[in-house]
Formats: C-alpha cells, sequence, structure tokens
C-alpha cells in the first residue's frame, strides 16, 4: 500500500467522522493549457442534497459527473455551483468574415457615399471589421476527455476548500452545542434534586394544612395516604427523568460519532422536548418549573444550532 493511499484513506476517514456545517464556501481558479476555469460553490441548510450548477452550454454534457463528485463530498445541504469558463489558445477558436453582412454594409456606405457627397470619407478596413456581426467567432469543438479532466480537477479543488470550511464551522457548532447540553444536564440534575423530597414536602404540607381546620385524631388516616397516593403517582417524573438522561446521552454520542447526523440530532431533541414539556406538565413547585424553562431555551438553541448540521 502506497503510503500516498493511506494518507487519501485516513483523510477519507476523517472526512466521514467530522461533524459538518452545511454553509460554507469554496472556491478555485486555474489556468491549464491555455484555458481558464473559475469554479465557486456555495452551500446552505437545505433536507436533501440540492445541486445547482450554472455553467457555459460546452459543459452541460459533465453534467453527470460533476454532479457526482459534489456527492461525494456533500450528503445534505442546498449546493449552487458557478462555473466560467475562458480560453486563450488559438486552438480553440476560428474566426470568419461574415461576408453577406460586409456586402450589405458596403451597399449602404454607397448609397450614403451618392446621396451626401459633402461628407468627408474616413471609412477604413479597421472601422469595417468592427461593425456589428461583421466577425463570427466560432468556437472549435473542444476535446472532451481533456477539458472534463481539467475542469473536474478544478471542481474538486473547490469541494476540498468547501469541505475545510464546513468542518472548522462543523467544530464550532460541535463546541457550542457541547456546552449548552451541559447546562441541560445541570438543569436536570437540579430537578432530580428538588423531586426527591416533593411528595414528603406535599405530605407534610397536607398534615399541616388539614391540622389547621380539623383534628387530626377525627380524620381518616387512609383517606390522607389516597391524596397522597394520588399526588406521588401524577407528580412522579422519574421516568421521564430517566428518559431525557438517556436522550441527553444518546445525543452527545452521536455528536462524537460524526459524519451526516443532522436529521438524527434533529429527532433526538425532539425527543428530549418532549420529556421536558411532560415534566413541565407534571411540575408542582415553581424551581423545578424554572429548570423546565431553562432547559426548553437551551434546547430550542441547540434546535436551531442542529439545522445547520450535515
Amino acid at each position: 500500500m502506497s503510503k500516498d493511499f493511506f494518507y487519501n484513506y485516513i483523510e477519507r476517514i476523517g472526512y466521514i467522522i467530522m461533524i459538518k456545517s452545511m454553509t460554507g464556501y469554496g472556491g478555485c481558479k486555474k489556468i491549464i493549457n491555455e484555458r481558464e476555469y473559475s469554479v465557486d460553490i456555495r452551500s446552505v441548510n437545505h433536507r436533501y442534497l440540492e445541486i445547482n450548477l450554472k455553467m457555459p452550454k460546452e459543459f452541460i454534457k459533465f453534467e453527470s459527473e460533476i454532479k457526482n463528485v459534489v456527492s461525494q463530498y456533500i450528503c445534505r445541504g442546498k449546493v449552487d455551483i458557478y462555473i466560467n469558463f475562458k480560453s486563450f489558445s488559438e486552438k480553440d477558436y476560428r474566426i470568419i468574415p461574415n461576408i453577406g453582412i460586409m456586402k450589405q454594409y458596403l451597399e449602404a456606405i454607397n448609397k450614403i457615399r451618392e446621396n451626401f457627397s459633402e461628407v468627408q470619407d474616413d471609412f477604413s478596413l479597421s472601422t469595417f471589421i468592427k461593425l456589428p456581426d461583421a466577425l463570427v467567432i466560432e468556437t472549435e469543438e473542444l476535446d472532451v476527455s481533456t477539458v472534463k479532466s481539467e475542469l473536474l480537477d478544478c471542481i474538486e479543488e473547490a469541494l476540498q476548500n468547501l469541505d475545510k470550511m464546513r468542518k472548522t464551522e462543523g467544530e464550532n457548532l460541535k463546541k457550542d452545542i457541547l456546552m449548552r447540553l451541559e447546562s441541560v444536564k445541570a438543569l436536570v440534575s437540579r430537578i432530580e434534586d428538588y423531586s426527591k423530597d416533593l411528595v414528603e414536602n406535599y405530605r407534610e404540607k397536607l398534615y399541616k394544612r388539614v391540622s389547621e381546620y380539623f383534628d387530626l385524631k377525627n380524620i381518616d388516616e387512609n383517606r390522607l395516604m389516597l391524596e397522597i397516593t394520588l399526588f406521588a403517582d401524577k407528580s412522579d417524573i422519574t421516568e421521564e427523568l430517566v428518559r431525557l438522561k438517556s436522550h441527553i446521552s444518546q445525543f452527545a454520542e452521536c455528536l462524537e460519532t460524526g459524519g451526516s447526523i443532522g436529521k438524527k440530532l434533529d429527532f433526538i431533541v425532539q425527543e428530549m422536548n418532549r420529556e421536558t414539556n411532560t415534566i413541565g406538565a407534571k411540575s408542582t413547585i415553581f424551581e423545578i418549573s424554572q429548570c423546565v424553562i431553562g432547559i426548553k431555551d437551551e434546547l430550542e438553541k441547540i434546535r436551531e444550532q442542529v439545522q445547520n448540521i450535515e
């Protein structure tokens, strides 16, 4: 196995496991064999891979090959590719005098001379060839295989530049999301602490309130225990906390796995929101409600960031 093959393989593996943003720009400009290729690629977030090409008509025949190269670097996003081409080679063009139009120009000029003899005649060959459509520039048939190879090389270099930018932006997104995920974990931990004594506090408050109006000796203890049991069942958030923590762990693992994970992360965020909403609905104390608001705020910011991940 050659060194080049090994390093290319390692680079491709790195490409697979890294998180990438769907937003980025990459460009490339090359002059090869007196032909100038200019490629600009811009990508933004999108649910699927959408490739839009704007290029000279000579390159339309290469559309499928171009899209195939793009799909090797990009899995998801809207990609706009602008291709410009110039040739400075005399082999690629042919200039032909348009004899028919030239004859008509001369006939018109002679009529002008006949009718306006007083006008000074300074008409010359250099003036003649500058007249519209006097000369026709025809493009010679390009060497398809050579031009395609040169063009695809330029496009691939632009894609590599785009890929670098998307990876850098992806790592920045990852850092921000992990920071917010830590905030969510801290808030969940606080909710767990608040919920530990929730039933016991409710029992004490219930006994205290009842004792203010009634003699506890005359109160049906079973009725009070039933009330406490119903409250405990209604306000129990243990399952929701377990699932929420599981989703947080799954989200963090998915971030470390890398690759095209945007859709999966978006789904996990939805599940985290679902559990958080249930906890909020069951909440009976102010502190837990405040934590729920904090979690939902962080999850919304995470969701916005996830929308930009491939």
